[in-house]
Formats: structure tokens, C-alpha cells, sequence
């Protein structure tokens, strides 16, 4: 009788924060047979890691017209290119929330992005109730709602989009969102459409001042939305946990290095559109 025992080490990136019981890692003594280490890591699945990403759209009365036009053309266009944004150890997932007097989840649960190739067309009206999206956003980032994956997951990207100011509780809505660990290490971005957005409360939600950003015309909007989707995604997808040194980092310092990369692409990128020699048409004249 021959005995045989593999130790795998994997190097997983920081991203849990529900305190979940990994299992034991011991690979346990096959008794009875002969397995060769060969066949036996020949026959293990390759390791894959989870994120996802949750776009908050407001489709209050304001937003009709060429502003929920614009975003949903663009979003149409913007699906195909997040699928393979992880490469090929992470799987991405989409999550849609509409808000206006009362706030919807598209998604009932994250969807792969592969299988969510079909944006529905949305239509605007009401109020906005961004303190209750914040909330029920709050209560979906969580092991038993939507962060149930199997696999390890990184922290999520979170984009918020909206042309006006909160009509509820926003305050006491994000007080509730901050508590929550998955939100405090994810990628939070904000775009602030036409010239009414309230802009504080868009900088409070990101905690960072260069990752709320205004659109004043439809060309404008439909570039920074494919910009910080895609930027965003690419970076909040890989692994940042090993410093230099080889040290592991700290949750924190993962999230601070990869906020750190994402404003400076942005950056790099609204420095370009900012220079360029644009034709477009802001949303006050004429939308």
C-alpha cells in the first residue's frame, strides 16, 4: 500500500469579510490505491476568484430624455466589453439597481457578465430616493444575499450615476452603506450628469474627490461611463495582496493601492477628453 499527501499553497487576495470558514486544508491520506501527484493535480480544478460589479442608475423624472438615452445606449455598448475583463481567474458578474420614487433591482442576483448581454431599456420618472438605494445596496452586500459565491471574492466595483440631488434621507442612507465592509474596500464611482447634480453628496458616497466626476453633454457622459466601467473593472479584478518585499498587505493597503491606480487613469483619461476637440452638446442646450 503506497500513501501520499499534497500540500497546495494558494495565495489568495484580500476580499472576505464575512469571517467565512474556508474548511480544512489538509489534502487527507488516500489508503487502498496508488495515486501519482501527476494525475492527482491533473485532475483539480483550476482556482478562480469572483467580483462584482454594481451599477446604481437613477431614473427620476430629470433624467428623461437624451440622459437615460444616453445611458442606455451606452451601457448597451459597454457590456460586451467587460466580458474576459478578469482574464481567466476571475469572473465577473453584473448588478443593476433603478431608483426614482422607489428603488428596483434589475438583477435579483449578480449575473455573469457573459450571460447578461441584453441591457433593458430603461425609462425615467419620480423622485429620488438615493438614501433608500444606498441602504437596500447595503443590505445586498453581504455572504447571504449577493456576495454568496463560492469561490473567493474581490471587494466590488460600485458605480453610481444621477443628475440631481438625493430627495430622501440620503444622510442616514449612506451612514448605513459605510458600516458595511464590502463598500469600505470597494472601488466606489460616481458620475454626476448635466449641471444640477449635487456633487457633495456624490464625493461623501466615493470618499474620494478625483472619483466623482460630472458629465455636462451626452458624448462626455457615454465616455466616462466606458472609461471608469472598464478602468475600473480591470483593476478591481486583480490580485494586489503581496507587497515587494513578498510581505502580505493589509486590507486596507489593497484597497488604497488599487484606488490609488484607478485616479490616476482617470486622470490620465479626463486629461485627454478634456483637451480634445469635441463637438458635444451639453445637456442643458437643447436635451
Amino acid at each position: 500500500m503506497a500513501e501520499s499527501k499534497n500540500e497546495m499553497d494558494l495565495n489568495f487576495d484580500t476580499a472576505d469579510f464575512d469571517d467565512l470558514d474556508w474548511g480544512d486544508d489538509e489534502v487527507k491520506e488516500v489508503q487502498g490505491q496508488e495515486i501519482e501527484e501527476e494525475d492527482f493535480l491533473d485532475t483539480m480544478e483550476p482556482s478562480r476568484k469572483s467580483m462584482t460589479i454594481f451599477f446604481l442608475i437613477d431614473t427620476s423624472g430629470s433624467m428623461s430624455g437624451t440622459k437615460i438615452g444616453t445611458v442606455n445606449g451606452t451601457m448597451e455598448e459597454l457590456l460586451p466589453e467587460l466580458i474576459g475583463i478578469g482574464g481567466a481567474e476571475t469572473d465577473i458578474s453584473i448588478a443593476v439597481m433603478k431608483f426614482d420614487s422607489k428603488c428596483e433591482w434589475i438583477t435579483t442576483s449578480p449575473v455573469r457578465v457573459e450571460e447578461y448581454q441584453q441591457w433593458p431599456r430603461l425609462s425615467a420618472g419620480g423622485t429620488t430616493v438615493m438614501g433608500e438605494a444606498f441602504k437596500q445596496l447595503s443590505a445586498k452586500l453581504s455572504r447571504s444575499a449577493f456576495m454568496n459565491k463560492p469561490s473567493l471574492s474581490y471587494a466590488p466595483v460600485i458605480f453610481v450615476m444621477t443628475d440631481g440631488s438625493p430627495t430622501d434621507d440620503w444622510k442616514t442612507g449612506l451612514n448605513t452603506l459605510k458600516k458595511n465592509n464590502w463598500y469600505k474596500y470597494g472601488l466606489k464611482i460616481a458620475v454626476g450628469i448635466g449641471s444640477a447634480p449635487n456633487m457633495s453628496v456624490l464625493r461623501e458616497f466615493t470618499g474620494c474627490e478625483e472619483l466623482a466626476v460630472q458629465a455636462h453633454g451626452a458624448e462626455e457622459l457615454k465616455n466616462l461611463i466606458t472609461l471608469l466601467a472598464v478602468t475600473s473593472s480591470q483593476i478591481g479584478s486583480k490580485s494586489m495582496s503581496l507587497t515587494d518585499e513578498g510581505s502580505e498587505k493589509t486590507e486596507e493597503d489593497v484597497f488604497k493601492d488599487k484606488e490609488r491606480r484607478l485616479v490616476e487613469e482617470v486622470k490620465k483619461a479626463t486629461d485627454i477628453m478634456g483637451g480634445a476637440d469635441s463637438s458635444d452638446v451639453s445637456f442643458d442646450e437643447g436635451w
